[in-house]
């Protein structure tokens, strides 16, 4: 159940294996012969680039990218030639839930949300005292983690009761370690489009509990629509025009802007940063920085009662 009660496993990043061949006794050097050499191909190299810049004019190839600037850079088109969202032959016009083709959990997750407003990336009555930012990448195995494990049990205790509103910023920070790979991107768009309908923590949390594999392009067109029909009312061809147009591109500019302003927030706590990135408001206050990575939820739970009246 999305509640929480289905335990998924953290991500993992693995340490760099040692080095060999330390800088102490016994540690390998290569002969001033090989760096004499070394050096002059050095050189070679280094001219050879020079000189391929100057002929070219300086200007880069019609497939180059733009990249954001801050504390990470990200590519707004990870590989310059992005296939639009598209939806294939055969899938519903409007998402079911209760659809026998529906993707696993999506009638818990419809009964999650039932009777919660969303207003685009909100979630929640505007009036609650308290809002919880959520900095997410659709494609975090961690990000699935706080979403399955975590976020049932503050709806339910928080959001329902008026307590809370959550905002939800859709961020993509893992495409740029899986060159050649665009489901972060894809899961913005898509994320950002829902949102339109106001079915973004819906189509999210279908999204989490049927993730794939990081990395591996797994957020096809067809699978992007089958977790939109599985989504109660959202119509699929409003969804893939939204993701393809512009507004959604200019809108994930922003949240990559933004983003990178909660890493500077991460930095300067001494975290490093990463998705989930949590910040909690209280009212029309300027947001605190919780913490990144997956919380300890008695920790949030306190920090949340704190703010409330």
């Amino acid at each position: 159940m999305p509640s929480g009660k289905r335990a998924k496993q953290q991500r993992r990043v693995a340490a760099p294996p040692p080095t060999k061949g330390g800088a102490g006794l016994g540690a390998r050097r290569a002969s001033p012969m090989v760096l004499a050499i070394a050096a002059a191909v050095i050189v070679i190299i280094v001219l050879a680039v020079v000189l391929a810049v100057v002929l070219s004019g300086g200007n880069s190839s019609s497939g180059s990218t733009t990249t954001d600037t801050g504390t990470n850079t990200f590519n707004a088109d990870p590989n310059g030639d992005l296939q639009p969202i598209g939806i294939p032959a055969g899938v519903a016009a409007i998402g079911n839930s209760s659809s026998a083709s529906a993707e696993p959990y999506s009638a818990d997750v419809a009964k999650m949300f039932k009777g919660i407003p969303q207003h685009g990336f909100v979630l929640g009555q505007p009036s609650a005292p308290v809002t919880l930012i959520e900095y997410i990448d659709l494609q975090c195995p961690v990000c699935q983690s706080f979403e399955l494990n975590e976020l049932g049990i503050l709806v339910d205790k928080y959001v329902k009761t008026g307590k809370i509103k959550i905002e939800m910023k859709p961020w993509n920070i893992i495409d740029a370690n899986h060159p050649g790979t665009d489901d972060s991107y894809r899961g913005q768009e898509l994320t950002i489009a829902a949102a339109k309908q106001n079915l973004a923590f819906t189509f999210a949390e279908v999204l989490y509990n049927n993730q794939g594999l990081e990395g591996s392009s797994w957020l096809t067109n067809a699978t992007a629509a089958n977790i939109a029909a599985s989504v109660d009312g959202l119509k699929l061809a409003q969804l893939a025009s939204d993701a393809n147009s512009a507004a959604t591109t200019q809108m994930i500019k922003t949240f990559d802007n933004e983003g990178d302003q909660a890493s500077q927030l991460a930095s300067a706590a001494g975290q490093q940063p990463g998705t989930p990135t949590i910040l909690l408001q209280k009212g029309s206050e300027t947001p605190k920085f919780f913490g990144v990575g997956y919380p300890s939820l008695s920790a949030l739970e306190s920090a949340i009662n704190k703010l409330l009246p």
